[in-house]
């Protein structure tokens, strides 16, 4: 909850832009912190990187880019594993039936084809991987556009959209991101801000004589005292005065979120969403009772809600690297050109015919090349180890992007490695599916239940490829049950489940177990573990039964060939039929 004064809305608006700039203030050292970790990323050498002016060579090893670019791929294909990447969990037996989770997968899939959720979803993913901190929002959208008489097909329904951490803030100190009020800023051009109110109808608190006033100070208007007084306390980000900001054709939104206690009447709010602009203009305010703002973590901090990001920690080792390979590659360069000490006065003569220098020497005079230390080309071994320090840091194993750990092993032996390696990454994959991905998919089903219109209609296709038309009712939104994302968890599990069942059919367990296995069963287990149910590889002597289909075939191939020799061919057929003709001549 946040103090503010709630019934004098200029005021209002004035303490939302102050809380911004608070806010935003106090996490100055994670601003300064991406805007490295950025620089790392994007990085071609080292000449836009602290300490990089020190060598002469300026290569880059983008180690925290690589392991940027394989955490975004290995979250996303582990979290989103496949199309059922959802399952549905009833909490009554009307909400377990088949048909209601049937009705939703298959409506949350339509969504998601519709919506734009896979490559929202990769944005969110290069956020929570770049930055530590994730941010999504879940509306209600109509897309359809009117043009002149006719209108345009687009979707409507829920959609998730991405906010960007440089756009959001709230309070940091608290423990739960979800009770946080929090202020997100949006800018939009002057035509947007203008249909964006419109689309509010009676529900905007704009008068008319506001609206002008906001949109003429944007038309080249002349700026009031009030406005050169603001210019000491309400600046948009990105301009460096009042005149340029509003000159440029853009306005800065603010959309605060959550409770409120008046100051002036002492009342509680809960639950509001206010919309200001310039700092001291509301725009727009609701009752929202159920927050759509959903926050995913890398490292949370116990007492901070700004997490630590899994780069975070690579910084100094990339540095590190960097450092160790151009020094190397300068100690390099030494080599081939050394240094020289000239003892006495020394005439260096170079004689262009030959190519050769000469030089003339007093007595006790000499000249000697001044070569590195040897130990310097070492330097790869060392960077090799801080390259696999770095992913171990990221809590990123080699199997996972197709390396192979060093040294000889047994089959027991890398599967028990495997298992420790991943167990670090999965936590992270299946802490994102609950903190964003299982939040989102339930907002999403809660938005299209409270803009519910008309019947939907679904398509669904099962495994032989027919495709059959399902119809969501308003009820079946309201089951008492939840849609859960199960990618991390069932590939921890499968992990789990794989490693057993290869310990058991390699090792000497298996000689003393067999006799009480049912195979059928064990095959069912495999087909399950490895994903092909929806093939229908596994069937109760199913090879038995092909082989009577093939001996089947075969002996009617067999029979129709024996057919077809025993009768006459068409050559032979013609030739009876001359000879006939010629027996009737005579």
């Amino acid at each position: 909850m946040i103090t503010l004064t709630f019934s004098n809305k200029p005021k209002l608006a004035a303490e939302i832009a102050g809380y911004w700039h608070e806010w935003d203030s106090a996490r100055s050292s994670q601003l300064d912190m991406w805007s490295e970790i950025d620089g790392y990323i994007h990085a071609t050498d080292t000449s836009s990187l602290e300490g990089g002016e020190f060598f002469d060579h300026k290569t880059f090893i983008p180690v925290i880019s690589e392991i940027h670019e394989d955490l975004i791929a290995i979250i996303f294909s582990t979290v989103f594993p496949h199309e059922d990447w959802l399952g549905w969990k009833g909490f009554d037996a009307k909400a377990i039936a088949t048909e209601k989770r049937r009705k939703l997968t298959s409506l949350i899939k339509q969504v998601h084809s519709l919506n734009g959720f896979s490559s929202t979803f990769r944005k969110v993913i290069d956020d929570l991987v770049r930055y530590g901190n994730c941010f999504t929002k879940v509306a209600y959208v109509n897309e359809t556009q009117q043009e002149e008489d006719e209108t345009t097909s687009g979707y409507i329904g829920p959609k998730v959209t991405r906010i960007s951490p440089y756009d959001i803030v709230f309070n940091p100190t608290l423990q739960e991101f979800d009770k946080a009020p929090k202020i997100i800023k949006s800018l939009i051009s002057t035509g947007e801000f203008k249909e964006f109110v419109d689309s509010l109808g009676e529900e905007s608190a704009l008068t008319e004589e506001q609206l002008q006033g906001l949109l003429s100070r944007r038309a080249g208007g002349a700026l009031d005292n009030s406005d050169r007084y603001k210019e000491t306390q309400y600046i948009a980000a990105g301009y460096g005065s009042i005149d340029e900001y509003y000159n440029s054709g853009m306005i800065e939104l603010m959309w605060f979120y959550g409770d409120i206690f008046d100051t002036e009447t002492f009342e509680v709010h809960k639950g509001r969403c206010v919309v200001c602009v310039d700092g001291n203009t509301v725009v727009y305010e609701s009752y929202q009772p159920k927050s759509t703002i959903f926050k995913g973590s890398w490292k949370p901090r116990p007492d901070n809600l700004w997490s630590q990001g899994p780069l975070d920690n690579l910084v100094g080792i990339n540095y590190m690297i960097n450092h160790r390979e151009n020094s190397k590659n300068d100690s390099i360069d030494h080599f081939a050109t050394p240094d020289r000490a000239y003892v006495g006065d020394v005439e260096e003569i170079y004689d262009e015919v030959t190519g050769q220098t000469k030089y003339i020497m007093p007595e006790g005079g000499s000249v000697q090349d001044i070569t590195p230390d040897a130990t310097v080309l070492t330097y790869d071994n060392q960077i090799q180890m801080h390259m696999e320090m770095a992913r171990r840091a990221a809590r990123i194993p080699q199997q996972l992007t197709g390396f192979r750990t060093s040294g000889e092993k047994t089959a027991f032996e890398v599967q028990n490695l495997n298992d420790g390696a991943f167990r670090g990454f999965i936590n992270k994959a299946m802490q994102f599916e609950e903190d964003v991905v299982e939040k989102v998919v339930t907002a999403e089903i809660r938005v299209a239940k409270e803009n519910f219109s008309t019947v939907i209609s679904v398509l669904e296709e099962d495994e032989e490829g027919i495709i059959s038309v399902l119809e969501v009712t308003e009820e079946d939104l309201s089951s008492n049950g939840k849609l859960v994302p199960f990618g991390a968890r069932r590939f921890s599990r499968n992990l789990q489940q794989l490693a057993g069942l290869q310990n058991l059919t390699q090792g000497p367990l298996y000689q003393i177990l067999g006799k009480h296995f049912n195979t059928y069963d064990l095959a069912r287990v495999w087909e399950s573990l490895n994903g092909f149910e929806n093939y229908e590889v596994i069937k109760k002597f199913a090879a038995i039964d092909e082989a009577m289909e093939e001996q089947e075939a075969t002996m009617l191939a067999q029979q129709e060939m024996e057919k077809t020799m025993s009768q006459p061919t068409a050559m032979e057929m013609e030739m009876d039929a001359g000879m006939m003709e010629e027996e009737d001549e005579f």
